[in-house]
């Protein structure tokens, strides 16, 4: 395997995951072992792989010659790196049982003169180069044509695990904002939301908003939609340096002028915002006066929402529409033909899939409360898949897709998974893997 080892040496850092990967799961060529002394070997269990400074697993068990050993693993591709990492001189190898490598060219002794027993792990050349086609493969989902042979029902089961990782990943940033924001819910559903009417190409600017747009504010002036839509486009900078002409923009200035007066509230800078290649329905501006309605008009709250049954009494909440002013302008101060502009049910249908269900996710997670967790599961699969670029590629490859839950799933999966090759790490890679070895598993 020449060709193969000079793969390996080209690539330290994933030839070191491999060779773990490997010994975790016992992938390496089957036989009867015997160390580099010619002692038998018997590999009884591997141990508990170690992520911290150490040795690389530990509470291994193995039988060499006729004693039982039970103690920590050492792993290498040549048995000199083991001098080389300067463990011949750390106490914390002294306990290692067994190390093993690909390559011997040097004894291992430890830190108190006792040589360590070496074994040579031989790798199945059809693994190895299916590694490297993982490894070297420049499509942005790896696996490409080897998911065939991998089990619908696995492929199945590890998009329920993607999907409860990308909901934790959530959690852990509403943990952020609860302390940040007093532990206030409702505050911190208004900052997600807020990023998520950005859609994308204007979140930033949108969670911006809401930073510098206190929740307090907001919610003293929600009876009025005047007021809000003053206060949110005037935070966001789209009212100051404005020379009105129309009646409505020159009442939105000066509403927004008493607001910022009363409440010490600072405009953003309005070049912030992003208006190029959007289609005029996600201009900022009328996402920002959809938002205003949306407040105006249902009051949002965490507690309205953990009791929705279903997600169209969701929809329901998120439906509203622009009247007046806005039927004939996308943004101030610039006439348009007259169209209803409602945020629309695939505009709901996001807003749903990426904040309200992993915000109810979230307080049923740190409440301890498993039926809000379903409810919000529940929500993720009653809606029809997105559609984009990544869920395409995945569709492509006859992965059956019913909702959205799958297709966070595969999103979350494609970022976190394919993208940066962490193939050893998905449950799809190490099948595809593992059937090109004939090892015992």
């Amino acid at each position: 395997m020449p060709d193969l080892f000079i793969f390996y040496l080209t690539h330290p850092a994933m030839n070191e995951h491999f060779l773990h990967h490997l010994w975790r799961f016992k992938l390496y060529q089957p036989g009867l072992y015997k160390t580099v002394k010619g002692e038998p070997i018997d590999i009884i269990h591997p141990g508990f792989h170690n992520t911290d400074a150490g040795p690389d697993f530990f509470n291994a068990k193995v039988k060499i010659g006729d004693t039982l050993w039970a103690g920590n693993i050492e792993i290498h591709q040549k048995s000199s790196d083991w001098h080389k990492h300067g463990h011949h001189t750390n106490r914390a190898f002294n306990n290692v049982i067994l190390h093993v490598v690909t390559r011997h060219d040097r004894e291992a002794s430890t830190a108190n003169g006792t040589i360590v027993p070496t074994w040579i792990m031989e790798i199945p050349p059809p693994l190895m180069a299916a590694y490297q086609q993982l490894k070297q493969s420049r499509h942005s989902i790896p696996c490409l044509h080897g998911i065939k042979q991998v089990d619908p029902f696995v492929i199945s089961t590890w998009l329920e695990r993607m999907m409860v990782e990308k909901l934790e990943i959530k959690v852990d940033l509403i943990q952020q904002l609860l302390k940040r924001y007093n532990n206030d819910w409702d505050e911190v559903l208004y900052v997600l939301l807020a990023r998520n009417f950005g859609f994308g190409i204007n979140a930033d600017p949108f969670e911006q908003l809401a930073r510098q747009t206190p929740w307090r504010v907001l919610l003293r002036n929600s009876d009025d939609l005047l007021r809000l839509e003053a206060l949110l486009l005037g935070q966001a900078g789209f009212l100051t340096g404005l020379v009105a002409e129309e009646a409505y923009i020159q009442r939105l200035q000066k509403e927004y002028h008493h607001l910022r007066h009363k409440y010490g509230l600072s405009p953003m800078p309005a070049y912030h915002w992003k208006f190029l290649r959007l289609r005029p329905s996600n201009f900022p501006t009328i996402r920002l006066v959809q938002m205003a309605a949306l407040f105006h008009k249902n009051r949002l709250s965490l507690d309205k929402i953990m009791k929705a049954p279903h997600t169209k009494t969701l929809s329901a909440m998120l439906n509203v529409s622009l009247e007046g002013y806005w039927l004939t302008h996308y943004r101030p101060e610039a006439p348009s033909p007259h169209k209803i502009k409602r945020l629309g049910p695939r505009s709901g249908d996001l807003i749903i899939i990426n904040t309200l269900a992993p915000l109810v996710y979230g307080y049923g997670q740190l409440r301890d409360n498993e039926r809000l967790k379903d409810l919000a599961l529940h929500w993720l699969e009653s809606i029809a898949p997105e559609e984009n670029a990544i869920v395409n590629r995945w569709r492509n490859m006859d992965i059956r897709i019913n909702s959205a839950f799958q297709t966070q799933a595969l999103i979350h999966l494609t970022q976190k998974y394919c993208r940066p090759k962490r193939c050893l790490h998905c449950r799809l890679g190490h099948l595809i893997l593992a059937s090109h070895s004939s090892a015992d598993r």
